[in-house]
């Protein structure tokens, strides 16, 4: 199937240039810097400033006044093209009239800068905190940092608490870790990517997302379907970018301080300093301290753990001479964590008798883990200065990751070396509207695994994946309507073969506000099935990798629809998105937890697995001081599993509603302001794996039941340097019954042989904590604000 597929994308890329179209028209945005009394105020947001489109601005050709539009009402317009070298004029009352000399380009963005105050009238425009592309052919959308602060928002497995496309989900009951799904499966075939960078993967595929604060975050694209093949063979259900804060987007200080009712106290730093004309640098520092106890609901057990982390970065970015540009960044991190039984913690005086637990196998259930990770990257480009649409880039990024865990009496040790190498070469063919990138790619990746059972059984695994690709992606726009990205990449791995990835991206326009786009693509991925069930280590539970085998590569094909529309509704600026994807694999790692309540059996797929999802949503600035968010999705995910188990994949809900509330009051005079967040999800059913082989006391229900989880959080902005925020998580107090099987939860009397064949915490669809307060605040200097 995937040759068929292939063969369809080739032959799409060899006809495109014969459809290319001569003339046409010229397409644009006029822009103006934000003011607003509804967002935050110029300056805040960091050296950038933020523009948002201008309605009713007047855009014409200087050598001809019938050619006069006007721009709608986001910003946008078009007119015929002209010859090269004719001037593009743009003029609105009370902004200073810009001119453009036209460079051939088939779209540009004017900005317009104020030249007249006018006091008698008030009009205000903003820019939205999540964003849709009508333009893009990608299915993107974007959170900026307007959309994080209506969250506490502490790492990056925290951020998508206000968006209904990603969920995010506890791993267990024990260990406080968070993942994320998308289209209905895990996050593991999302790839995640940090500054179009590789980021969580390997060994730290869930526990990674912790590894990037939410202060540190300027904002977070969020890609649905099959990535472009310029960044690799590894995105399935999509591509997450997390672009972080640097020496241009960062204020120049910036201070969030943040406490919650579990303990947790939370330290980020930010700040960016210009060291000379050509370079600047961002320093960037994260730590977090927990060292209280809790148990909530008197199992026995700690509900959240007890953790120390450090993350520091240092970010510096070269202005070169001549259209050489540069970003090189070093990160380092340090965690600890201890989970478990409160009596495995009563008798430590200190952190580091906790910590020192990882060799100890005697006494209560505890688990232990400790992480410490260096990364390195570097992107170098360089613009050629008479032909600026040619440019030629590389990036390179290593890490060395090392992990040790101990959970119970099972131990584990990794170490994960990973570097890469990508070289990007972009030019046209003939004009803007076509053009192209071509590359190669570098992947070296080895991992040094070893886990012991009961400290008797030890089992060594190793591997080093090296894999040397090429690809190649053509972009064709010949009028305002259509828009194609294909691509073809193809890798040769050294322990599994040819990867073949076929990605096509097409966008059809079918009006000014209405765009439908199509997705399909093919990825591949490598298993660490130690690190990716990370949930499953707080059970009692066996591996049984004998059933598994041999390692193999997963892959997929991922299809998708996606219509987007902008409309005004109550003279109020609206969106509706409605999307389906479909992801069918042709080979997958299956993790059965259904054969035997005492295992975890991992083997290769034999037979179908899919996932079908569909998803609508309702954006709407219902005032100007309002503004809602609506959702609802569907999934179903299936796997066919051996010894005839259920093929509904577990901990997926198929029906999720979300809504989402915000209020900004009005500006005072030293920019102050209230703002307030109100969520609400609702998770439907859940499949559970099955228990019934248990003992009756030990058992528990196949499906976990419906719920809602609803957060709401107000801020107090002072001035754009002050502000103050409190927020409760989980405001009605839900929490799983009996999360963690064999608990002592003074209902039953549970044995230590008893506990010792069914203990299992990895059985969580809800929270545990139950109701969680929480505070903070922020403050900074700004960016001073540039007065013409």
């Amino acid at each position: 199937m995937h040759m068929r597929l292939a063969l369809l994308m080739c032959l799409v890329l060899a006809t495109l240039p014969l459809f290319a179209q001569n003339g046409g028209s010229l397409r644009g945005k006029v822009l103006v810097v934000e003011h607003s009394d509804h967002s935050t105020a110029p300056g805040q947001e960091g050296q950038v400033p933020e523009y948002i489109g201008l309605p009713g601005a007047y855009v014409r050709w200087a050598h001809d006044m019938s050619s006069t539009t006007v721009s709608d009402g986001f910003g946008f317009f078009k007119l015929p093209m002209a010859n090269l070298g004719d001037t593009l004029l743009a003029s609105m009352l009370g902004y200073e009239t810009a001119g453009w000399i036209y460079d051939g380009s088939s779209y540009v963005d004017i900005p317009l800068i104020a030249g007249v105050d006018l006091e008698a009238a008030e009009v205000v425009e903003r820019k939205s905190a999540t964003q849709f592309s009508l333009l893009s052919p990608l299915d993107v959308q974007s959170l900026n940092r307007k959309e994080l602060a209506k969250a506490a928002c502490c790492n990056l497995s925290e951020a998508f608490e206000t968006n209904a496309s990603v969920d995010a989900s506890f791993t267990d009951a024990v260990t406080g870790t968070r993942q994320i799904r998308m289209l209905g499966l895990d996050g593991k075939y999302s790839q995640i990517q940090v500054d179009n960078l590789p980021g969580p993967r390997g060994l730290s595929a869930v526990r990674g997302l912790l590894f990037i604060p939410g202060d540190w975050v300027n904002e977070i694209h969020i890609s649905k379907g099959a990535g472009t093949v310029t960044q690799g063979y590894e995105s399935i259900t999509g591509q997450i970018n997390v672009a972080l804060k640097n020496p241009e987007t960062a204020d120049p200080y910036h201070v969030n301080l943040y406490v919650n009712g579990s303990g947790r106290k939370e330290f980020n730093y930010i700040s960016r300093h210009d060291i000379s004309r050509r370079w600047s640098t961002a320093v960037l520092i994260h730590g977090l301290h927990n060292e209280q106890a809790n148990d909530r609901n008197e199992d026995g057990f700690l509900d959240t753990p007890m953790q120390r982390n450090f993350v520091g970065r240092s970010e510096w970015k070269l202005k070169g001479d001549r259209g050489i540009r540069g970003e090189y960044a070093a990160t380092y991190v340090n965690t600890a964590a201890v989970a478990g039984q409160k009596t495995a913690f009563g008798n430590a005086e200190n952190w580091g008798q906790m910590t020192g637990r990882m060799d100890s196998l005697a006494g209560p259930w505890s688990a232990v883990t400790a992480i410490e990770r260096t990364e390195l990257s570097a992107k170098t480009g360089f613009v050629f200065p008479d032909a600026e649409w040619r440019t030629i880039g590389t990036q390179f990024n290593y890490y060395n990751h090392f992990h040790q865990q101990r959970f119970g009496k099972n131990q584990y040790e990794g170490t994960e070396l990973f570097f890469r190498g990508n070289v990007l070469y972009a030019d046209i063919f003939g004009s803007t509207d076509r053009n192209y990138t071509l590359g190669a790619t570098y992947v070296y990746n080895s991992f040094d695994e070893s886990f012991a059972v009961n400290d008797t059984l030890q089992i060594a695994m190793d591997r080093t994946e090296s894999v040397p690709g090429v690809f190649f992606e053509y972009t064709w726009n010949p009028n305002e309507r259509w828009s194609v990205i294909g691509g073809l990449r193809y890798d040769e791995h050294n322990l599994f073969g040819r990867f073949l990835s076929p990605r096509l991206h097409a966008r059809w326009s079918a009006t000014e506000n209405t765009s439908i786009k199509v997705v399909a693509g093919k990825g591949y991925r490598t298993s660490n099935h130690f690190m990716e069930q990370l949930g499953s280590w707080a059970s009692q539970r066996q591996w049984n990798w004998n059933v598994y085998g041999t390692t193999v590569p997963e892959e997929a094909i991922n299809v998708g629809l996606n219509v987007t529309s902008k409309f005004r509704l109550n003279y109020r600026e609206a969106t509706l998105t409605l999307d389906g994807y479909s992801t069918q694999f042709q080979n997958k790692l299956v993790v059965d937890l259904d054969r035997s309540t005492g295992a975890i059996d991992l083997y290769a797929l034999n037979g179908q697995s899919f996932a079908n999802s569909a998803q609508a949503e309702f954006n709407w600035d219902v005032h100007r001081h309002w503004d809602m968010r609506l959702a609802y999705r569907w999934v179903n995910a299936h796997t066919d599993r051996a010894f005839g188990n259920p093929t509904q994949d577990p901990f997926v809900s198929k029906h999720r509603a979300f809504g989402q509330f915000s209020y900004a009051s009005q500006l005072n005079e030293r920019e102050g302001q209230w703002r307030t967040d109100f969520t609400c999800q609702w998770i439907g059913a859940q499949r559970l794996p099955l228990t019934t082989e248990n003992p009756e006391a030990f058992q528990r229900p196949d499906i976990a039941p419906d719920f809602f989880q609803i957060n709401a959080q107000v801020t107090r902005q002072f001035s754009p340097e002050f502000s103050i925020y409190a927020g409760v998580e989980n405001a009605h107090n839900y929490k799983q019954d009996r999360p963690i099987i064999a608990g002592d939860y003074n209902l039953e009397s549970v044995s230590q042989t008893d506990f010792d064949q069914y203990f299992d915490a990895s059985l969580v669809y809800g929270p545990i904590f139950g109701r969680m307060l929480y505070a903070g605040l922020r403050w900074g200097i700004l960016t001073p604000k540039v007065n013409d």
